[in-house]
């Protein structure tokens, strides 16, 4: 067996799933599984496996068995400054797509993308290979493949078909007889019969009888019949496994549309499979129960997109290593008029308010309507398309209502299935399903009233947000279109709009976009097409065009335009800019910002490496220049004049660091070139953790060099991150939104010695918000270490404004923040390391280690010694600007309602002082004056986990914050905990095994509760590990089992202390179905931002990961193990070398020519990423004997790094890489980096190893005597129990004596 080095794996946000960047190849004479998309391939040596080789021939294709399904979400990225050569001879053309920039630098790619590369490793490859680029494909078949060229003529049969010009294949056997149309290919793989019947919109159906068991038998639709170069798609149902498949071959290579979806079998094993065709929405039924639906994200929140959707095409069926009968096999056309489509739906109440009612597409299956909270009825007023269809409405808990008019709704979401059918001539039933979510508001008292609610900081309503994207301001009015899902956490995409037109007062619009049949909705732009270039409009002075990421199975480009100012929307019919068609090939393609200038369109986009494009009417797009090593994630690029005059361009990375440089032509191709300073340097955007994706808002033409016309340039961010608290935000503190965008910010540039810099400064309509009545000033004070300033102050949302004079013994100046209950949020600045900080570890709620930690940034202090710090206070985040705003910060803050006094931090000597705090007034115009408490909220989330002996507070936090906090608390069996109660705080401690629940009752407002379910378990996990305890992640122990599930996030578990080995066996049993399992090796820390992980998905690959880093080396699996059974792993690792069995069988080893200084004192651990794991009996054992490439203790040369090291910040606290989405992203920088006078270190081209990693079989060393052995065994017996020890005898006897007959 071998395995495959792939290079350069790219993220998806997909994260948060993930897709492979390169396909897998497997050699040694055995068999091969796709093309490889990456810079470099390499070969290790792993144990063989026997496996059957087969030839793939152009009808043999295998969907059914071993290609993993893509599992692509939108998990964003983190975007941190990276040594990226920026300059003309940078520049990638069409000509040479994957010239390297003159540094040879990479970006640090993330885990989390990484989860879902594993999962869809095999089909990652270009979507436009042809057949002859295709490799052989290994099939679980017994015997050879038998195929030839020539086809088998099936006569037309009437009572059996309707299909005609029938052609099957001859790998298998087709034969038309009375009862049906007969096939049989077992053990022959694809065997495909075509026809000359063709369809656009259709119902399509067969009954399929298997003979015997096995095989999967598929009806194929919209195809264009030839096998050499696949363009169709296919339906199948497998009678082996009993699972349904949707799929589609695009110009050869298949890509799954869906999840595998189980279905019930039946007694006869007969199915019957059934697709309806309604222009780009395809629907598949099996026995009458829809499995699948292209762009229904609640029916399949998982699945796939895909590109350009097929309009028509031919119809056939597929056998794949069955043996079937084809029953009643018959297709009808459907013309416009008959199809069943809904054209609009109005929701209408008797009972409450409806809100803006929100644009209906009548060709995708999703719709959201919010309704107030009054309305506990809604009725549904539809238009039908087909005036014959039948329309039936069903709840989510399958009741049927005849009388639509007085539909029942609770408080939150509420989906509707609605079926809309007509009988075809046939007499099936051809039906369009959708899913209408009526999403009834909470009480009006308790909007913008919640405690963490910010008062002036735009919040989505209800639900998750994410990136902002699609901001355009256009006849008046500001339009924010941002990421949305009808959840408190991260999931399928869609496009959320709320409007304002003085960037404070925001009014809430209906949902712009939904997930369709290409794909979720991802970040984008919106722009104004003020002259109709795109010929899309019927007015000359055109309208709103956005340009939208469409993620699935790759991400492409889509437009849709508005005619009524973004009211609503008609989407193009065809995918204007495809990752297949891009020069780099590679599938992260995503975030496009649009701009004109020079009379044309460009377009940056990114989500991996950076890329430009052009157009004339944004219908075409044509690549310009791309930047292979150059990666990104929402990127944004827009001129400024800076304070000299100069007109410059910035690029912005994520709103993480940015660039300066110039956008210009080179050799013909448009190019952004950095300034010379920012070659191998960015400066940062914002040195907290919680502001990402800025982007601007778009204005008008720029114009052109000769003539610019650059708008005052505004920004907004996302107020978060996808380091690893994203998605705890709202379960814990236990509220029903999560998603807050930061200040809106005018941005500049001014000169600054040898640089340009970026400043970012609230926008001027922020000081109308100011409370001057109540505003304290103090004038030139003189403020020490003990000073009493704002002894008198409280407040929750304020502004400060100051300017420090330090004394000669100053040490620091600034601010504690929302001090109270033994909490406060410090924002200091350091005179001796002239560093800019916010410490948040004790600003109440913290919601993970990465959330606790200090983010900072050097600053230098004005020309005269004065420090400024200019602050904004809301009731959940804390912003910092200084040094005339060149530098900012952003943070959340989840602390007590208790927490609102602040006091004026001095060190060292006293310093003077100008300090203004201004009271914030409120910019909620729908905000409700309450005299009681309307919610409750918490510091843990509602599920808890602990293990006897264990000890936890809980407590809760009524809101309004004014109202009283007092409590009452019932705990449902006092026998498992002892506890003590205080006001809204409970403390109690684990007594015995069980399950118990804990309710918190408001004394004020008895209707108010919130209930803790709590499972108690014992601690009976078998390791010998020191320190072993979670990092991130709910993990639990329950007897001797270690669980922990997620979504979308990456979970570590890991020993906080190092084992001392440095060479060891690493044994661990684990049992999953779905996720990405680390088994974390070698990690630098007990946080493993940077680590050596085996890694296994939902495929049969096993990999071996640089954590933080790229794929080092991964081989193929007999079978998965994701088959919900326990497996034993043991990784051998040696001082060089790593070798991995499952179920006692080697499956991968590698040999390292270089390793990180950090391999041979590591900690170790495990993790999941997206799914569920269990672990049990987790050991590492220290090596007795060596390999011959660990006979000598010679220090290894260290692997050269993507990026530098994290370098320790002024807390002497490392600042850990960003984990997320798509992904564990790029590290960020530490802020010691981003003086004027420092630059990011770039790693020697000439030092990199990457390309030389040969990986061969170290040969085995026959051990020269025993006494290792026994020394190593009495080591064993003093340091661990009587069957620990027996079983290291045993084991140890066992390495010394397969190695002595080896040899």
């Amino acid at each position: 067996m071998n395995d495959t080095v792939c290079k350069n794996w790219f993220m998806r946000k997909s994260g948060k799933t993930w897709v492979y960047g390169c396909a897998l190849v497997s050699f040694a004479g055995l068999a091969l599984a796709g093309p490889v998309y990456a810079d470099q391939v390499e070969q290790a040596t792993v144990s063989p496996t026997p496996q059957e080789v087969v030839t793939q021939t152009d009808h043999q294709v295998t969907p059914q068995a071993e290609l993993a399904p893509s599992t692509t979400k939108e998990v964003p990225q983190v975007v941190e400054p990276s040594p990226s050569f920026v300059s003309e001879s940078a520049k990638t053309t069409q000509e040479n797509p994957t010239q390297p920039s003159p540094d040879q630098s990479k970006e640090v790619q993330t885990q989390a993308s990484e989860a879902e590369k594993v999962t869809n490793q095999a089909q990652e490859a270009d979507l436009n290979q042809t057949s002859q680029e295709q490799s052989p494909v290994v099939t679980n078949s017994t015997s050879p493949v038998h195929v030839t060229a020539e086809k088998t003529d099936l006569p037309n049969n009437e009572a059996v078909t309707n299909l005609e010009g029938m052609t099957a294949d001859q790998n298998g056997h087709w034969e038309m007889q009375a009862d049906g149309i007969h096939s049989e290919a077992k053990d022959k793989g694809d065997s495909f019969l075509y026809s000359q019947s063709e369809g656009k919109n259709f119902i399509y159906s067969t009954d399929v009888t298997f003979k015997e068991a096995g095989g999967a038998a598929a009806l194929i639709f919209r195809g264009n019949n030839d096998s050499s170069d696949k363009n169709m798609y296919g339906v199948n149902v497998d009678s082996g496994n009993h699972k349904v498949k949707f799929w589609r071959w695009v110009n050869n290579h298949d890509i799954q549309l869906v999840d595998e979806k189980d279905v019930t079998p039946t007694a006869d094993e007969t199915y019957n499979l059934r697709v309806v065709a309604a222009n780009q929405w395809l629907s598949y039924y099996v026995n009458d129960v829809l499995v699948a639906s292209t762009g229904d994200a609640v029916l399949q929140k998982s699945d796939k997109g895909q590109p350009q959707v097929l309009p028509e095409g031919y119809f056939g069926l597929l056998n794949w290593n069955a043996n079937v009968i084809f029953k009643n096999t018959r297709y009808v056309n459907l013309d416009d008029a008959s199809l069943p489509l809904i054209d609009n739906l109005v929701v209408t109440s008797k009972t409450g308010s409806v809100e803006k009612q929100a644009q209906f597409f009548s060709e995708e299956p999703l719709h959201i309507q919010y309704v107030g909270h009054n309305a506990e009825t809604v009725g549904f007023d539809i238009t039908k398309h087909n005036p014959n269809a039948v329309i039936k409405v069903e709840d989510a808990k399958g009741n049927v209502y005849t009388d639509i008019s007085q539909l029942p709704v609770a408080v939150g979401a509420n989906y509707f299935i609605i079926e809309s059918s007509m009988t075809d001539s046939l007499g099936r039933p051809v039906t369009l399903t959708y899913r209408v979510n009526i999403h009834r508001r909470q009480s009006d008292d308790v909007y913008y009233n919640e405690l963490y609610r910010d008062q002036y900081h735009y919040s989505v309503k209800d639900g998750w947000a994410n990136d902002p994207n699609g901001l355009v301001f256009y006849k008046g009015r500001y339009h924010l279109f941002y990421q949305f899902y009808d959840d408190t956490k991260w999931g399928p995409m869609h496009w959320a709009h709320a409007t304002s037109r003085d960037l404070l007062h925001w009014d809430e619009e209906p949902i712009a976009f939904y997930p369709d049949a290409t794909g979720h909705m991802f970040s984008g732009s919106v722009v104004v097409d003020s002259t109709n270039s795109s010929g899309l409009f019927k007015s000359p002075e055109g309208g709103l065009v956005a340009i939208i990421t469409s993620n699935g199975n790759g991400q492409r480009i889509e437009i849709a335009y508005s005619e009524d100012e973004g009211r609503t929307w008609q989407k193009y019919d065809k995918v204007v800019a495809d990752w297949s068609q891009d020069p780099l090939q590679n599938q992260d393609f995503r975030d496009p910002k649009v701009f004109r200038w020079d009379n044309q369109w460009f377009m940056v986009l990114a989500g991996g490496p950076l890329r430009i494009y052009s157009s004339q009417d944004l219908k075409n797009w044509q690549v310009e220049t791309t930047y292979k090593d150059l990666h990104t994630e929402c990127p944004d690029l827009y001129p400024i004049v800076a304070n000299d005059g100069a007109l410059k361009w910035v690029l912005s990375r994520g709103g993480r660091s940015y660039k300066v440089g110039d956008f210009k032509q080179v050799d013909g191709k448009w190019a952004f070139v950095a300034d010379d300073v920012y070659q191998d340097h960015d400066e940062l955007m914002n040195f907290g953790k919680d502001s990402y994706a800025a982007m601007t808002y778009y204005v008008h033409d720029f114009g052109t060099a000769d003539h610019p016309n650059i708008p005052q340039l505004t920004e907004i961010n996302w107020m978060n991150t996808w380091e690893d608290y994203c998605n705890l935000v709202a379960d814990t503190v236990g509220q029903k939104f999560n998603g807050t965008f930061n200040l809106n910010l005018d941005l500049g540039l001014v000169k600054s010695g040898d640089r340009y810099l970026l400043t970012q400064t609230p926008v001027k309509a922020y000081e109308s918000l100011r409370d001057t009545e109540n505003a304290q000033y103090f004038e030139n004070v003189t403020v020490a270490s003990d000073n009493e300033l704002l002894k008198d102050f409280k407040g929750d949302t304020y502004e400060v404004v100051s300017h420090f004079v330090p004394g000669k013994d100053t040490t620091a100046v600034g601010f504690n923040l929302r001090v109270g209950d033994g909490q406060a949020t410090k924002v200091i600045y350091d005179l001796t390391k002239e560093t800019l900080s916010i410490d948040r570890s004790q600003s109440g709620t913290i919601l993970s280690d990465a959330f606790a930690k200090v983010n900072s940034q050097q600053v230098t202090r004005n020309e005269d010694g004065s420090i400024d710090l200019h602050l904004y206070v809301d009731r959940a985040s804390v912003e910092v600007f200084a040094k005339g705003n060149t530098v900012a910060g952003a943070n959340q803050i989840f602390p007590s309602p208790r927490a609102v006094g602040a006091s004026v931090l001095v060190e060292g000597g006293p310093a003077k002082a100008n300090i203004a705090i201004y009271p914030i007034k409120s910019t909620w115009t729908d905000k409700k004056e309450v005299t009681k408490a309307v919610a409750m909220n918490t510091t843990v989330a509602g599920h808890l986990a602990l293990e006897v002996g264990q000890s936890k507070d809980l407590q809760v936090y009524l809101a309004p914050a004014s109202e009283e906090q007092d409590v009452t608390w019932t705990v449902s069996d006092p026998s498992l905990v002892s506890y003590t109660e205080h006001d809204n705080k409970l403390s109690l401690k684990a007594l015995h095994k069980g399950h118990l629940t804990v309710t918190a009752t408001s004394v004020e407002n008895p209707s108010l509760t919130k209930t803790f379910n709590i499972d108690i378990t014992l601690n009976n996990f078998a390791t010998n590990l020191k320190g072993l305890k979670a990092v991130t992640g709910d993990w639990y122990i329950d007897d001797d089992t270690l669980y922990d599930s997620n979504v979308s996030a990456n979970d570590f578990f890991m020993a906080y202390e190092s084992n001392g080995f440095k060479q060891f066996d690493y044994d661990i049993d684990v049992k999953y179905q779905h996720g990405l399992v680390n088994l974390f090796v070698a990690a630098e820390r007990e946080e493993p931002g940077r680590a050596y992980s085996v890694q296994f998905a939902d495929n049969d690959t096993v990999r071996l990961f640089r954590f933080g880093g790229e794929t080092i080396a991964e081989a193929h699996l007999d079978k998965a193990i994701n088959d919900g059974q326990y497996h034993h792993v043991k990784v051998e690792k040696g001082k060089d070398t790593m070798t991995v069995y499952v179920d006692g069988k080697e499956v991968l080893h590698h040999q390292f020519d270089a390793v990180d200084n950090y391999f041979n004192q590591a900690h170790v651990g495990v993790g999941l990423w997206d799914g569920s794991v269990e672990f049990q009996n987790f050991f590492v054992t220290e090596k007795m004997t060596n390999t011959s490439s660990d006979t000598t203790d010679e220090p290894i040369k260290p692997d050269p790094q993507l990026e530098p090291s994290p370098e320790p910040n002024p807390e002497n606290k490392t600042d850990e890489p960003e984990h997320q989405p798509e992904l564990t992203p790029e590290p960020e920088p530490t802020g010691q980096n981003n003086g004027h006078d420092s630059t990011n270190t770039v790693p020697d081209p000439s030092q990199d190893n990457t390309s030389k990693q040969e990986e061969s079989k170290a040969p085995v060393e026959t051990p020269k005597t025993v006494t290792p052995l026994v020394e190593n065994l009495l080591k064993k017996f003093n340091a661990f129990s009587l069957s620990t020890f027996l079983a290291s005898i045993a084991k140890e006897t066992w390495h010394f004596l397969t190695k002595w007959l080896f040899s």
